[in-house]
């Protein structure tokens, strides 16, 4: 198969950029909306001012927009864009109902493998049928991925993260061939966490790799402070910014030291006045990468109560 020809690019808001593809406006209210040829996710979340960027994916050719109940689709040749938004009540089996809504919906169209997922949602930490609403999310992901019998060496690069709006929205990248996942030896995969997170481990890969036209795309997962499979330095941003970079130079090696720059990031921030602190971490952090990557700070709740921040973004 021929290299794709997926592009992700992250732009100022107030910047002219692609008429086609997926649009994501991290701005309320939770919604999606679609047009001729995109799909536009608005995820409901608070970018922190005076930053206001739009995320978007793109691919050649003239795409075509499919609408199947709550399931929205943009199919190019080589790349498929899904989305799923609905209220997050009961959110273990709504989550279950999406996931399987959207693989139907991705394989139906030859579009068998998932590159990488998003996932927000409200509460994450509150208490849901005796669940903390985070493990309910991950049950629900579990089983329709376990149903659907997509291997564990398979999972796509991921993010979950709560929101200050009810409402569940997911958002996909699906692609003919399989991506390579990724994983990083300074910590365990996800789906071998101990029982002790989550009745059924959080399921996806640290990071995936998937050749294109412009070169390698490594599209990485949210990134937090934990080493092994323990959260590090609680109630510490400073220190839980710095684990966290080691982690993502760990992904970065373990893909391939000829691989380029990052493009850009996205902090997700438990508490914005906590941006100086982790924004002087980064610069350090790049100081010798010109230029540095894009950086995108929002407001958001991590999945563990004691990690601050997470770190998600690609290179390209």
């Amino acid at each position: 198969m021929p290299p794709l020809t997926l592009r992700s690019q992250l732009m100022p808001e107030a910047a002219a950029g692609p008429e086609t593809g997926m649009h994501i406006r991290l701005r309320e209210p939770a919604g999606i909306d679609s047009g001729p040829g995109h799909l536009e996710i608005r995820p409901g979340l608070h970018p922190l001012a005076p930053d206001h960027y739009v995320e978007y994916w793109t691919a050649s050719g003239t795409p075509t927009p499919i609408h199947e109940g709550p399931v929205r689709l943009l199919e190019h040749e080589d790349v498929l864009f899904a989305t799923w938004s609905g209220p997050d009540n009961g959110l273990r089996e709504q989550t279950e109902h999406a996931y399987r809504a959207l693989l139907a919906a991705c394989r139906a169209r030859g579009f068998e493998h998932l590159a990488r997922v998003w996932n927000y949602f409200g509460d994450i930490h509150a208490e849901e049928d005796g669940l903390e609403r985070y493990q309910a999310f991950c049950m629900g992901r579990a089983t329709a991925l376990e149903a659907l019998e997509i291997p564990l060496a398979s999972m796509p690069a991921a993010t979950a993260i709560g929101s200050d709006q009810r409402q569940l929205v997911i958002y996909l990248i699906a692609t003919r061939t399989p991506a390579e996942s990724l994983e990083n030896p300074r910590q365990v995969s996800a789906y071998h966490y101990p029982a002790r997170y989550s009745p059924k481990s959080p399921t996806f890969a640290r990071a995936t790799r998937l050749e294109t036209a412009s070169g390698p795309l490594i599209l990485l997962s949210g990134t937090a402070s934990i080493v092994g499979h323990e959260s590090r330095h609680p109630d510490d941003v400073v220190a839980q910014a710095r684990e966290t970079l080691a982690n993502l130079r760990s992904l970065h090696d373990t893909a391939g030291h000829e691989l380029p720059r990052p493009a850009w990031l996205r902090v997700y921030l438990r508490h914005p006045e906590d941006r100086p602190k982790v924004a002087a971490v980064l610069a350090e952090h790049y100081h010798d990468v010109h230029p540095g990557p894009i950086v995108q700070w929002v407001r958001g709740d991590v999945c563990r109560r004691e990690l601050l921040l997470e770190i998600e973004g690609v290179h390209a």
